[in-house]
């Protein structure tokens, strides 16, 4: 009986360590499998973040595309929005355009058709500060003549039909406008020491054979910036 009972004892002890043995390696599969879970999803995790960057950074690396336009509410009433970008004029007047500028150092042109028989005309180029038809309606009763209304910050220049105007604009330093004619610089086609927030300008002489077309983007100028470091105008919420 001692014997059997030393028998039995001994095969408790080794099902006793035999059990131990498998709740051991359970408990080593569970934490492998729990690790593999886990690093599975922090890849996961990786694996979104950099695609989320990604597209983060496809996003802000395009530009986006600037659509401006005359603004009727601060030309004068005698001016005509011409086309269906809204970018042409007729008429008389000043005109001015739907963005003021607020780059350090900005480029536009203007092309200019002129009718008629003489084939020439005169026409103003530059900035102005923001109007509104008050302005506009104080000014007509007054005995200032029209070229003076608003013109402060523009320059004349004598133009044929088909002739192109850039306008450079800085504002570091000494705030400065230069113009030019079909891509080449005007001798004393300055303006400078211009103040507040001031928007491109084009003032038209009484004459219906005279339109002035807006441009503004690179994929419109005929002639484009003089320097590299002349930029299209951009809206504010682009510089951003």
């Amino acid at each position: 009986k001692a014997a059997q009972q030393n028998n039995n004892n001994s095969k408790e002890q080794q099902a006793s360590r035999a059990g131990r043995g498998r709740s051991k390696d359970f408990g080593q599969h569970i934490h492998q499998t729990g690790n593999s879970n886990k690093m599975g999803q922090c890849c996961s995790c990786v694996k979104k973040g950099n695609s989320s960057e990604t597209s983060d950074e496809l996003l802000a690396d395009e530009p986006i595309q600037q659509i401006h336009s005359i603004d009727e509410a601060m030309s004068a009433p005698s001016i005509v929005i011409a086309n269906d970008l809204n970018n042409e004029v007729t008429g008389f007047g000043l005109a001015l355009a739907d963005v003021n500028i607020e780059q350090d150092r900005a480029y536009w042109e203007w092309r200019v058709k002129v009718g008629g028989n003489s084939g020439s005309a005169t026409l103003m180029f530059g900035v102005s500060n923001k109007r509104n038809v008050k302005f506009f309606e104080i000014l007509a009763e007054s005995t200032i003549p029209p070229e003076k209304h608003g013109t402060k910050f523009m320059g004349a220049v004598t133009l044929n039909d088909g002739d192109v105007v850039g306008v450079t604009v800085q504002q570091s330093e000494i705030p400065m406008i230069q113009l030019y004619l079909n891509g080449v610089v005007l001798d004393g086609g300055e303006i400078t020491r211009f103040r507040g927030t001031v928007f491109p300008s084009v003032y038209v002489p009484p004459r219906s054979e005279i339109s002035a077309t807006f441009l503004y983007r690179d994929d419109q100028f005929v002639y484009g910036p003089p320097k590299p470091d002349l930029t299209p105008l951009m809206a504010e919420r682009s510089l951003m």
